[in-house]
């Protein structure tokens, strides 16, 4: 049965990991602009041959993109803020699949797309890229993706959650038309987070003795 906020508030152990992976958040947050502009903006990678990019003429998508990235959130939050589980699944998956997205965004570096239009995200600018509106070296994986696919992975509802694997769909692909991540960024983002999510489920099953 799922637990409710009252219930879930007096377990002490939902709210101990609440607040670690709340904490963990934070931490995210305030290394972004750091990482990006002194770590990776100036550390060398190979531009690849994206085989999409000779089918999609390059074109700005980013006023669709921005209320993919915002509205789908949303509307998951909006239907599932009753849910102290899955308010803490997203939360966890959110954490670790970021800072896994950091460790392969420094190792497996890559240079901007030929062709790039920067996309235009007035929130992303200031708190991950420090205001530098220039930023386009944020490619593997892709941070957009994966945070539509963790929703949509949570998400019970068919009607909702059709709605929002179509969104995580469709902005990988505008994603790539724009030509502000590579193919292989936005498959990279699938394949990573789902592993995520799936272990992330599994160890709150042990932790709170569901089966």
């Amino acid at each position: 049965m799922p637990i409710t906020w009252k219930e879930a508030v007096a377990n002490r152990k939902y709210v101990l990991l609440m607040f670690v992976w709340l904490v963990g958040l934070v931490v995210f947050v305030m290394v972004l602009p750091y990482f990006f502009n002194n770590v990776l903006l100036h550390k060398p990678g190979p531009r690849l041959n994206d085989y999409a990019f000779q089918l999609l003429k390059p074109r700005d998508w980013s006023p669709v993109i921005f209320v993919l990235i915002f509205g789908a959130p949303a509307l998951f939050l909006f239907v599932n803020f009753s849910s102290p589980e899955k308010i803490l699944v997203i939360i966890q998956c959110y954490v670790v699949v970021n800072f896994l997205r950091l460790l392969c965004l420094y190792v497996f570096t890559l240079e901007t797309p030929e062709g790039i239009i920067p996309l235009v995200d007035p929130f992303l600018e200031k708190v991950a890229y420090g205001g530098n509106a220039a930023f386009t070296k944020d490619l593997f994986f892709s941070g957009h993706t994966s945070t539509l696919f963790i929703v949509s992975l949570a998400e019970r509802r068919t009607w909702i959650k059709t709605i929002l694997i179509l969104s995580t769909v469709l902005i990988g692909f505008l994603l790539v038309w724009q030509r502000v991540h590579y193919t292989i960024d936005v498959i990279g983002a699938l394949l990573v987070t789902f592993a995520v999510y799936k272990g992330i489920v599994a160890l709150n099953r042990l932790s709170f003795g569901r089966n």
